[in-house]
């Protein structure tokens, strides 16, 4: 089946950047993120992009935090000993 998509600049650049970084012509990755991403079921999926999302906005206000204090937060939250 063909199928044609128009895809946003800013995806589309995404899209050729992991293409490029990883080997893989474009229409794989395209593939892979498309077999990925239909894999969830529906309520996952929404909520998986929310979540991917809410990340996102987050880190564009400056909202971020180091690995290490996800670490420790992780260690405290659930009793456990991981290491950076």
């Amino acid at each position: 089946m063909t199928l044609t998509l128009t895809l946003p600049p800013k995806l589309e650049a995404l899209l050729r950047q992991r293409a490029e970084s990883t080997g893989q012509d474009i229409t794989s990755i395209a593939l892979a993120v498309l077999a990925f991403g239909l894999s969830f079921d529906e309520s996952d999926f929404f909520e998986a992009l929310e979540g991917i999302q809410h990340g996102l906005d987050e880190f564009d206000r400056g909202q971020f935090s180091s690995l290490e204090e996800f670490i420790d937060r992780q260690n405290q939250k659930y009793g456990l000993s991981l290491e950076p």
